[in-house]
């Protein structure tokens, strides 16, 4: 995959990576469901046209066959926002595909929740199961369980490294030591050498793998980057927790934050340090008020996986395979998709066909 302007479509050639990880690219994700469901459509006339290649309709069609039971269950802090995009995608491709979506998830991070709610999930026989692998030491065995009991099982968000351990047809998201790399590519051309990476929720892999990811691609161009841990859902200490790790390492010239609420925290410590544009940021995942940071030359880029797309892939996929008993043979990567100055108006301005207001910083409610 290369990088392409955000609109255009990008291409692929199967092969292509920048220093042996897929680099990102600066695509839309309209667009991106709109050629998905076209080209589903023309493939198994399961949407608009009611004629299949004989001239009949097909048996499992979409419009006219029964509905099917998809279960979602992913690892999403009810607080996080980003979760409000992945859902909304689900809840429009269960539209598009006659599904009835049944979504859930703990709280807050919470693996062994998780794993007791995919047990319930799976319980109810749904025709199709999507997870997130947040955690694969305690999530494999109910994951294995319901593939066992013939239920076929989609990977998303988070599982990218482990999906096919756990009997999951494929996965949909993003390649996140691959969205790290990408991040430190860009922070390097922007002159960072040295660099903080913050992740902001405990038991999740994916972004341990960002950090790995910035850390190493980081590394290779003569920079170092130092890790910490914080608690998105407390945001005040969250950004004394960062404001100290500046304050240990004045050197320090770049901060990555590994998602929407690390984001704030991190604002929110260079502010008060008086540093806040001066020390080159960047996060993951779309917000207004990063969006609105990149906009005025606040942050460098925020890193998107496309969470709509994410969601909206997950459950079409899902249903292909209970109608069609087809599935992609391999993953479907929603990311990362780069955003920056150059194209932030255009990026703003799709995200508000999703219908779901961004997260607008502060403190979770």
């Amino acid at each position: 995959m290369t990088n392409t302007s955000r609109g255009s479509a990008p291409k692929h050639d199967g092969n292509s990576s920048r220093n042996g990880v897929l680099p990102g690219r600066r695509a839309g994700f309209s667009r991106g469901v709109a050629v998905l469901a076209v080209a589903a459509c023309l493939a198994l006339a399961a949407c608009s046209s009611s004629q299949g290649v004989s001239g009949q309709t097909p048996a499992r069609s979409a419009q006219s066959g029964p509905r099917i039971t998809v279960a979602m269950v992913t690892h999403g802090q009810a607080f996080d926002p980003f979760w409000a995009l992945v859902k909304k995608g689900a809840q429009t491709a269960a539209t598009d595909f006659n599904v009835n979506l049944v979504y859930s998830s703990p709280s807050t991070t919470n693996p062994q929740e998780q794993a007791s709610l995919i047990t319930k999930a799976a319980a109810q026989h749904p025709k199709g199961l999507v997870v997130t692998i947040p955690d694969a030491a305690v999530l494999s065995g109910p994951i294995k369980q319901a593939v066992s009991a013939g239920i076929p099982v989609i990977v998303m968000n988070v599982g990218a490294d482990v999906y096919q351990n756990v009997g999951g047809l494929t996965f949909v998201g993003q390649d996140e030591t691959a969205a790290g790399a990408e991040a430190a590519r860009e922070m390097a051309d922007a002159g960072v050498h040295k660099a903080l990476c913050v992740i902001h929720e405990e038991q999740n892999i994916a972004l341990v793998q960002r950090c790995a990811g910035f850390a190493k691609a980081l590394a290779a161009r003569g920079g170092s980057v130092t890790t910490i841990h914080v608690n998105g859902a407390q945001l005040n200490s969250a950004a004394n927790a960062i404001e100290n790790a500046l304050k240990a390492d004045p050197t320090i010239n770049g901060v990555l934050t590994t998602g929407i609420l690390g984001f704030s925290a991190a604002g929110g410590a260079l502010q008060s340090l008086g540093k806040f544009g001066k020390i080159k940021l960047g996060t993951f995942d779309i917000s207004t008020q990063d969006l609105n940071a990149v906009s005025n030359g606040q942050a460098l880029f925020v890193i998107d996986q496309q969470p709509f797309l994410e969601g909206y892939m997950a459950v079409q996929v899902t249903a292909f395979e209970v109608r069609y008993s087809q599935h992609p043979f391999g993953p479907i990567l929603t990311g990362p998709s780069l955003v920056t100055k150059a194209n932030v108006a255009q990026v703003q301005q799709l995200y508000k066909s999703t219908g779901i207001p961004l997260f607008n910083g502060g403190y979770p409610q």
